[in-house]
């Protein structure tokens, strides 16, 4: 019986171990297929949207430089807004680089 029972778990172990290397491979391939929403749109609509409806973060858009964002964007961090020091800089990115119109924040 103890031979039997080793023989079955033999043939049982393959397939599962062949099933859980494909899982795990297929993970690592599809990571880098997801969402491509850039950094600074994602903290945009995380952040900015709590306080702020998109009418008012477009009226600014195309109207302010890059240094415009950061005086802006370090007022709305002074007041509370959170954005970690990585997400200042790609939402300061993201917003200077922005014409009047731009989807999907803008109408």
């Amino acid at each position: 019986m103890a031979n039997g029972s080793s023989r079955w778990w033999g043939a049982l172990l393959g397939p599962l171990t062949l099933t859980a290397g494909l899982v795990m491979t297929l993970g690592t391939l599809l990571t880098g297929c997801g969402d491509k929403t850039p950094p600074g749109e994602v903290a945009v609509m995380r952040a900015c949207r709590i306080c702020h409806g998109t009418e008012r973060i477009c009226a600014d858009i195309g109207k302010l430089d890059r240094a415009g964002w950061e005086k802006t964007v370090d007022r709305m961090i002074a007041g509370g807004a959170n954005v970690t020091p990585n997400e200042r800089i790609v939402v300061i990115d993201w917003l200077s680089t922005r014409k009047p119109g731009d989807k999907p924040l803008c109408p």
